[in-house]
């Protein structure tokens, strides 16, 4: 049985990976891989709290919030992506457990609390972190949406970047530059990731 692959993108807000992602998919199943695309939150009950959370819908502490991305992951991964992997399929995923690190630092979370209760979920095969600025985010949030989310402030975003930037050396993220348009961002994630699927 051919053993599947799991990839990752991550980002701002604003920088576009929800397009890449499904760039991406498309682009693997044309090369003939079988696949699946996934996202977190998810759209299951859980995930649905996550998203009002987020939009202010109601309030939690962030310690709470970050408990609950992680049983909405244990549920993703046990009911998508373990089973998709399992069958041999590339797996894209937009966002995953680096978003809930770099939002729950930047949110003042303690570190090694977020690290523990995250460690037992699986790493990812291969991570993009599509980078763009805090004011190019800020700019296409406020041209795409009537309501900002609760990370979406200038100072929010700047740590949220500098987590992300932290996370990326110690887990040896690819980097792509978002600020290039969409087109030249998609070459460049399908190149790195062509080139990592072609070494397996």
């Amino acid at each position: 049985m051919a053993r599947g692959a799991f990839i990752v993108l991550e980002g701002l807000d604003g920088s576009g990976i929800s397009t890449q992602a499904t760039f991406l998919e498309t682009h693997l199943r044309k090369e003939g891989y079988k696949t699946l695309l996934t996202k977190e939150p998810t759209t299951g009950l859980i995930g649905g709290m996550i998203r009002a959370a987020l939009k202010e819908d109601w309030s939690t502490s962030f310690k709470s919030l970050q408990l609950l991305f992680c049983a909405d992951r244990a549920r993703h991964l046990e009911d998508e992506i373990e089973p998709a992997l399992y069958k041999g399929r590339v797996v894209v995923c937009d966002r995953y457990m680096f978003s809930t690190l770099a939002y729950g630092f930047a949110a003042g979370v303690d570190a090694h609390w977020l690290f523990n209760v995250n460690r037992e979920f699986r790493m990812p095969d291969l991570t993009i972190f599509i980078d763009i600025s805090p004011d190019i985010s800020l700019t296409r949030i406020e041209s795409g949406r009537e309501k900002r989310e609760i990370f979406e402030k200038r100072e929010s975003l700047n740590k949220v970047r500098r987590a992300y930037l932290n996370l990326a050396k110690r887990f040896k993220f690819k980097i792509v530059n978002g600020e290039n348009g969409v087109d030249e961002t998609s070459n460049e994630v399908r190149q790195i990731v062509d080139k990592f699927l072609s070494r397996r």
